[in-house]
């Protein structure tokens, strides 16, 4: 029996009903347990009883029975993204409808439930993998991101913890902005999201745009060489982000594919205009994905011979991962930071003017 009812809400029913979602009453899960806690949402993990499925049951918060009227356009335009994207992709993880809990009036999301986990904690496996097993893993992200910014929608909360497998090995996004507090709760200035993850024009206040985006995206690439979170060995804070606006980016690891740290560097370019879009990266990529060295063709040319030639012979070098122990201050969970674009631009331009009348100086005594 499918539920559209809300019982409560004609806003949220009308949604429900148009988008062939379902309102689920709260007593048709059971065994629901806590799984993680985010910045804006606890996410819990339930059977529904009429699927015999898991599900995941995302509480967001400042979303209850008491200010819902308040919040509702903001949520509902989120996940009417997440939706429409979900009709053109099978890279974004499956929304099924909402319920509510009846003991804290909390209104929830039940999505599907990836049962492996996010890749920040598959990255350990992932490293042991060829690098086809990664390119291949790495071109279903992409293509998941190209399929969204193929809506003209943009993520703006794109990192490891957003990037999901079951166990069939298949990758998922999830949280497409969804992470993200109702615009309510952002004032000007203020910065949302995962430092290390983040372009530096976003971290200066300029809005998300799809190469954000593919900013976020080299850092994933780099996670697939190196085995680890991007910057976990420094504190996730103000002067972090400011070496992030002066461009410093992460070590490049010994080993990788020169044809790789080329194309991840152009994807964590300094200017948003210089980086790729996801359907060029999606393609570069896909030419990556070798078959065996004795079924190339003459329509493979040169380059990407040399090219495959990189990857197959990097996959027969041990590539240590780095150990290094995360820092206590390293937060990989999106977050309203706790400086602003504001402050941030401000010691940026003052240390960019200082550097300019140093160099005016030097440049005067050497003449």
């Amino acid at each position: 029996m499918i539920y559209f009812s809300s019982f409560n809400n004609a806003i949220l029913d009308k949604f429900i009903k148009e988008r062939n979602l379902e309102w689920i009453p709260y007593d048709k899960f059971k065994n629901v347990e806590y799984l993680d806690k985010g910045g804006f949402g606890t996410i819990y993990k339930a059977i529904w009883l009429s699927r015999n499925q898991e599900v995941v049951l995302k509480c967001l918060n400042n979303l209850n029975e008491n200010n819902l009227n308040e919040n509702l356009d903001d949520f509902l335009n989120e996940w009417d993204c997440h939706n429409k994207c979900l009709s053109h992709s099978n890279r974004i993880i499956e929304l099924y409808g909402f319920t509510k809990n009846p003991v804290s009036s909390d209104y929830m999301v039940v999505m599907d439930y990836a049962n492996k986990g996010n890749l920040r904690r598959n990255l350990t496996k992932v490293i042991e993998n060829n690098w086809n097993q990664r390119l291949f893993m790495l071109h279903e992200i992409i293509s998941g991101l190209s399929d969204i910014h193929e809506q003209n929608l943009i993520h703006c909360d794109f990192h490891d913890g957003n990037i999901l497998y079951n166990e069939n090995g298949q990758v998922f996004i999830s949280d497409l902005g969804l992470c993200r507090p109702a615009k309510s709760f952002l004032k000007k200035y203020d910065i949302y999201g995962v430092i290390p993850f983040m372009a530096p024009e976003v971290l200066r206040g300029n809005p998300y745009t799809p190469a954000s985006d593919i900013y976020s995206f080299s850092m994933i690439m780099w996670e697939f060489t190196s085995g680890v979170p991007p910057f976990n060995n420094r504190a996730h804070d103000l002067q972090l982000s400011l070496s992030i606006c002066k461009g410093e980016r992460p070590e490049i690891i010994e080993n990788t594919p020169q044809c790789y740290i080329d194309l991840m560097k152009k994807c964590w370019n300094e200017d948003p205009l210089k980086r790729p879009s996801a359907s060029e990266v999606c393609d570069i990529i896909a030419k990556w994905i070798f078959l065996p060295a004795n079924n190339y063709n003459d329509e493979i040319d040169d380059e990407l011979k040399s090219n495959i030639m990189e990857f197959l012979n990097a996959s027969t070098i041990h590539n240590n991962n780095l150990t290094v122990k995360p820092h206590p201050q390293a937060c990989y969970t999106s977050r309203l930071l706790d400086f602003t674009s504001k402050k941030l631009n401000g010691i940026f331009e003052s240390e960019c003017l200082d550097c300019l009348v140093n160099d005016i100086k030097s440049s005067d005594i050497e003449n």
